[in-house]
């Protein structure tokens, strides 16, 4: 529910309930600008997020406690660490994007629509909006370290959004559910069934290009599937079958 107040001119919004799902976290990486680190650490606070992670940052956090009004709690307890320890961290990573794919091979590219962000960070024990620098945004090594990649669509002719401008927008639409929740999901699952899936394309003598990607395909597959670990680890199983079936056959036609 939304009320708007004359006499301080801001638009409040009311929940019933936590709206961010449990173990949600938000990374910026290499933060250059204290406004908008103050103003994502008053986001986090505004949706219930109780942990914010500064990938090397690069501003002056005394500015940015300014920005962060009565939210400055919020920096003093930033956890400042590498984007490695990030997804050490955390079962699920979430990249966001204002550059989606153009090719079909640009898996990691492929973005998932924010509607579909409670179910993905509620299917996870720990998961972290990772939001890029304010120039350059994420890396595709970074982006490849993240299990779903998301994106605010806007006018082709100017993408970019300000990073805490984007930051509300996705923490909001985080919080709506939409959707029923999605059963708990491990990264180990996800990983394992990701190397078999890559696996079985290789002993199918898939294309260089295909193999390439297979891995990035698989980890997004099972991130958006909506599967239990149990689930995944029956197909994988069935992946590495297949892997072995395949494998005899080539030995039986080399030695014929």
């Amino acid at each position: 529910m939304q009320g708007f107040s004359p006499r301080d001119g801001f638009i409040t919004v009311c929940a019933k309930e936590p709206m961010i799902p449990s173990g949600v976290s938000v990374t910026l990486v290499e933060p250059r600008g204290p406004v908008n680190v103050g103003h994502v650490a008053r986001l986090s606070q505004n949706f219930g997020i109780r942990k914010l992670y500064l990938v090397t940052p690069k501003v002056d956090m005394s500015v940015a406690a300014v920005y962060a009004s009565h939210a400055s709690s919020v920096l003093d307890e930033a956890i400042v660490t590498t984007f490695k320890q990030v997804r050490e961290e955390h079962e699920l990573l979430v990249a966001t994007t204002a550059v989606k794919a153009r090719r079909k091979s640009n898996v990691i590219r492929r973005t998932t629509s924010l509607e579909e962000l409670h179910k993905l960070l509620s299917s996870a024990s720990t998961s972290s909006l990772v939001f890029g620098r304010d120039t350059t945004g994420l890396t595709n090594e970074e982006i490849g370290m993240c299990d779903v990649t998301t994106t605010i669509d806007t006018v082709p002719a100017y993408r970019a959004l300000n990073i805490g401008h984007a930051a509300a927008i996705v923490l909001y639409l985080a919080s709506r559910s939409g959707r029923p929740k999605g059963p708990r999901q491990s990264r180990i699952a996800r990983e394992v069934f990701a190397k078999s899936f890559q696996s079985l394309g290789v002993a199918s003598k898939a294309s260089p290009q295909k193999n390439g990607i297979l891995y990035q395909n698989g980890k997004r597959i099972a991130a958006s599937s909506g599967l239990t670990d149990l689930q995944l680890n029956l197909m994988t199983g069935i992946f590495r079958k297949a892997t072995l079936a395949i494998g005899e056959v080539h030995d039986a036609d080399s030695k014929t």
